[in-house]
């Protein structure tokens, strides 16, 4: 392999062009590192998100059910939220998500990893976090447009699920990935 210099892009301007709250949008100038000028370039704006992988001392791993509306179908995901200003930091936003999605409420987490789905075309990093010995303690409290069922998984059926494209989120995947390489020496049943 090469040790090639890769150079950042120099960003000259931002300007918000956002269609609604729900997409903030900027376009933006930037200069290549060869001088030439990109004066185009659309940037989604979106806040950080945090992203739970939730699983009980029976080690049931928790996902959700719900509609996406950009994907057009009902898909299961991992408990998940964008940060917003009511928020102090992404660690509180996953602990605030996950009891409002899923009635489990912990200040337990240990850190996974960060993703990101959209490298060129967003700005949002996903804040993956494994919450061990769940439990239902508390209530769902869900905003007005969510509607949400909650599923307790196997690992096998995790797996199943993923393998038969039920489970397809990228970034739900990539969570489960991540997961399963950092935490295994944690779990009697996992493989």
């Amino acid at each position: 392999m090469v040790d090639v210099q890769i150079k950042k892009w120099k960003l000259l301007s931002r300007k918000n062009v956002s269609p609604s709250k729900w997409f903030p949008v900027e376009k933006r100038v930037y200069k290549l590192p060869n001088g030439k000028i990109v004066d185009d370039f659309t940037v989604a704006t979106l806040a950080d998100v945090a992203m739970i992988v939730p699983i009980t001392i029976d080690e049931k791993i928790v996902f959700v059910r719900q509609y996406k509306p950009g994907y057009d179908e009902v898909i299961i995901e991992f408990p998940s939220g964008r940060m917003e200003n009511n928020h102090k930091n992404i660690k509180e936003t996953a602990i605030h998500e996950l009891e409002e999605e899923t009635g489990i409420k912990t200040n337990s987490l240990n850190f996974i990893g960060i993703f990101s789905g959209f490298v060129t075309k967003a700005t949002e990093k996903v804040h993956c976090y494994l919450v061990e010995n769940a439990e239902f303690n508390s209530i769902q409290n869900l905003d007005e447009t969510e509607e949400i069922e909650v599923i307790a998984l196997s690992f096998d059926e995790v797996e199943l699920l993923i393998e038969k494209n039920k489970i397809n989120a990228a970034i739900t995947v990539a969570a489960w990935d991540l997961t399963k390489r950092k935490f295994k020496h944690k779990f009697s049943t996992w493989k």
